[in-house]
């Protein structure tokens, strides 16, 4: 039987085309169908409706038009015959039950058919009559199979509920549900009657609007989702009437002002106007509409409402949609999540030349003092600096490279207490991805989580091998980089020994590493510590070398300028042969000159050195164009000596002392300064100060009005 040959419709779809049939009958039917084709193939499905009465018990299809069928194929319990008239008739011994379904596979001469239909009973009567055609739908991932098993999508702890949770007659009222199969698809019957097919979301979840229809006299509903394998699960709950609830003034949903960006870890507060006494509900989606999670909230009796919606610590950098629901319309707000470092500085320009200036700017924690260090693509630090940092937390400075640097990837890092934030930028060339790796701390205490922060390219891999002292690997993993291209990567100490060891972090041609310690402890007995020169130059880097009486113990480094004030703390430790050594610390450019002070300590032990730092200091000094003055007139203002990078702060006074007014700019990395101020019109004449003040000296000046 030639035109009976097996048809495979398991249509594989690379970059094809596919057809998915349009609905030619309503929800209203007792029957439903949909059909799939791919070239001369096609599957026809008919789903007997869950509040039908009748069971399919025959089949009988045909094709419009000059169309013909070339072989057919039926599920297994049915079998076909293809009659002269151009009419197949399917018939089987068992009958297709409300919420069943069944599926015939056509190959046809002509593509995408037009295929009429009816379904009859076993008595022969016709329950159903219709058509369907095939109509173009984009490319899509899914395999239509002609005796696909049936997909299972509720599980024993999948659940759902209703927002609001008693919905009146005739009232709109959304669907949540989780713990369903994720990415399959289920039907929502209100009684008999299937009001909607969802899909559940790559989480598990749905989240869908329905509307109940007018019901009397309190009726109790039963409320049923189910999957094409006929699992069910249901509510029953008693609606009120419509008439017997107090209706409030409809306002309608609005959503205020938000900002655009959120750190991970931050709470902004949603608020706005819906009608009084109504649920909202609240849900935050990923880039691919994934539900990330839902809440309610009830609207106050005045119509506003308000909501503070968590940014979680994990979540993925990226858009996050947030959207809110009253059942009839949606208000929808994205809001850019970023990373919660409280320092995030970047460059102007991915690269410059040496010999150039690099200009960075961002953002840093206010009114603390920052200091930063740049390494140059062979782990050299070449420069370091303190910026001062306003109250707006805003930072701009400028950064040197000098002449004959070499090309590379370099690196910034900026301190401010325990935060710390990194950037890289090239010289000569544009930088490359590298991998940056360093503990959270140094030391770790035994069974402590070991804690190491990982950077590089973003949802990059990286090969992770540690390493003791001796050189023996400990342990080999991989790691993937989230979005922002940033781990944690967790070590569990309690399987290691006490004493140090090397993390080595690889992708291709980067690598990085970084060395911690656990189980040490303080008390070196006596520190021997020395430089390994007596004078240097501001901008010069520094070696410090030591030894200890006791092997692999802890000791702070503490580096202080000729005020007394402390410029750098460097955490190290003793090896097993008890030498240390700090090769990590530059001078800064403005540092003041004199002898500075080095201090090794450890426990109760403790050592101290000296040094000599050796260079130009500027005094501050204030410049005005000239003398006198005209009301309404533009003034240069300039300035040498300020701290490299500061914020300089400019206050103009009249003869008694009253301010007039303020000026704050950024001097240049060489500590000169520049701007200009429009002397107001209504000024009197006489004579006015000027003062400047770079946060760690002053001076003044005085000029002329005529």
């Amino acid at each position: 039987m030639g035109s009976y040959s097996v048809l495979v419709f398991s249509l594989l779809l690379i970059s094809s085309i596919i057809f998915v049939s349009s609905f030619e009958s309503s929800f209203a039917d007792e029957i439903i169908a949909t059909s799939t084709g791919f070239e001369d193939s096609t599957i026809l499905e008919l789903k007997n409706n869950r509040g039908n009465t009748a069971e399919i018990d025959m089949v009988r299809i045909w094709l419009s038009g000059e169309n013909e069928f070339k072989s057919f194929k039926t599920e297994e319990g049915w079998m076909g015959k293809n009659t002269p008239q151009g009419v197949i008739i399917f018939t089987s011994q068992n009958e297709v039950a409300p919420g069943q379904s069944v599926k015939f596979g056509i190959k046809t001469t002509e593509n995408n058919p037009i295929i009429n239909w009816k379904a009859l009973d076993s008595k022969g009567e016709v329950i159903t009559s219709a058509s369907t055609s095939v109509t173009k739908l984009e490319e899509t991932e899914s395999k239509p199979e002609l005796n696909e098993p049936k997909i299972v999508a509720i599980k024993e702890n999948s659940n759902f509920r209703f927002i609001p949770e008693k919905p009146a007659s005739g009232s709109d009222f959304r669907v949540v549900g989780e713990n369903f199969v994720p990415n399959q698809s289920l039907d929502f019957y209100i009684e008999d009657k299937l009001e909607n097919s969802v899909k559940v979301d790559s989480n598990g979840k749905i989240l869908f609007t329905s509307k109940l229809p007018a019901i009397l006299d309190d009726e109790r509903t039963e409320f049923t989702l189910q999957d094409s394998g006929g699992n069910e699960k249901s509510l029953s709950i008693r609606i009120p009437q419509l008439e017997n609830r107090e209706i409030a003034d409809v306002i309608k949903l609005s959503l205020g002002n938000t900002p655009q960006e959120a750190k991970r870890g931050e709470i902004i507060t949603l608020e706005g106007m819906a009608t009084p006494n109504t649920t909202l509900t609240i849900t935050s989606k990923n880039v691919n509409g994934d539900i990330l999670a839902i809440d309610t909230i009830e609207v106050r009796f005045d119509g506003k409402w308000s909501y503070d919606n968590l940014f979680a610590p994990d979540l993925d950098l990226g858009t996050i949609s947030i959207e809110i629901d009253d059942g009839k319309s949606k208000a929808l707000r994205n809001i850019e999540v970023i990373s919660a470092k409280l320092i995030n500085i970047k460059s102007m320009e991915t690269s410059v030349e040496a010999g150039n200036t690099i200009v960075f700017v961002g953002s840093a924690i206010p009114n603390q003092e920052m200091s930063v260090i740049i390494e140059d693509a062979i782990n050299t630090e070449i420069f370091s600096r303190n910026v001062s940092v306003g109250e707006s937390g805003m930072v701009n400075f400028d950064v040197e490279i000098p002449r004959g640097s070499v090309e590379g990837t370099y690196i910034l890092s900026a301190f401010q207490g325990n935060e710390s934030g990194i950037t890289t930028f090239g010289v000569g060339q544009e930088p490359e991805p590298i991998l940056i790796v360093r503990p959270t701390q140094l030391n770790f205490a035994s069974g402590e989580t070991v804690n190491v922060e990982i950077q590089g390219p973003v949802n990059s891999q990286i090969s992770i091998i540690l390493i003791d002292s001796a050189d023996r690997e400990k342990l080999s993993d991989t790691l993937n980089l989230g979005p922002d291209g940033k781990e944690i990567y967790k070590i569990e100490s309690s399987e290691l020994p006490n004493g140090a060891f090397t993390l080595n972090a690889k992708r291709g041609e980067s690598s990085g590493s970084a060395i911690f310690t656990i189980g040490l402890t303080t008390g070196s007995g006596a520190i021997s510590i020395q430089t390994t020169r007596d004078d240097y130059q501001q901008g010069e880097q520094i070696l410090i070398l030591g030894s200890t009486g006791a092997i692999n113990v802890l000791l702070d480094i503490t580096i202080s300028d000729p005020d007394g004030k402390v410029i750098k703390k460097i955490q190290t430790f003793s090896d097993r042969f008890g030498v240390f050594k700090v090769d990590n610390f530059r001078i800064p450019i403005d540092a003041i000159t004199g002898q500075w002070n080095v201090n090794a300590k450890s426990g109760g032990n403790f050592k101290d050195i000296e040094f000599s730092v050796t260079g130009e200091n500027k005094e501050l000094e204030i410049f005005t164009d000239k003398e006198n003055y005209n009301t309404n007139e533009l003034m240069n203002l300039s300035g040498t000596g300020a701290r490299l990078s500061a914020t300089v702060t400019i206050k103009i006074f009249d003869s008694e002392g009253v301010e007039i007014d303020e000026l704050n700019i950024t001097a240049k990395s060489n500590g000169e300064y520049l701007t200009m101020w429009q002397i107001p019109a209504d000024l009197e004449n006489g004579e006015y100060e000027i003062t400047v003040d770079d946060g760690a000296s002053n001076t003044s000046t005085k000029f002329t009005i005529n």
